[in-house]
């Protein structure tokens, strides 16, 4: 599970990149499809780098991430960060 977390936000990315392909082999694209795949690509890509970003971060930047990753992925990036790292990997870094 430990090795899982840490690609979750890859997961996401690969999730977005489903939704732009499966619509276009089936030649059924509309602009709600593309939207949804480019926020989940998007949000994918920053779900990765918070999850791999060693820092641990005050409140603030917490805030930050979770404007960013539009709250809901935030929590789920934040559990699967806890459950990537231990306390000791992170402190070893900070």
């Amino acid at each position: 599970m430990k090795e899982f977390a840490k690609y979750i936000g890859v997961i996401v990315m690969l999730i977005g990149v489903a939704f732009l392909v499966i619509p276009f082999l089936m030649g059924s694209t509309t602009n709600n499809i593309l939207i949804i795949g480019m926020v989940l690509i998007v949000n994918g890509m920053l779900g990765h780098i918070y999850i791999n970003n060693m820092k641990k971060g005050g409140v603030v930047s917490n805030i930050l991430w979770a404007i960013f990753l539009l709250i809901v992925p935030f929590v789920l990036y934040y559990f699967a960060k806890k459950s990537a790292y231990t306390e000791q990997e992170i402190a070893a870094y900070n």
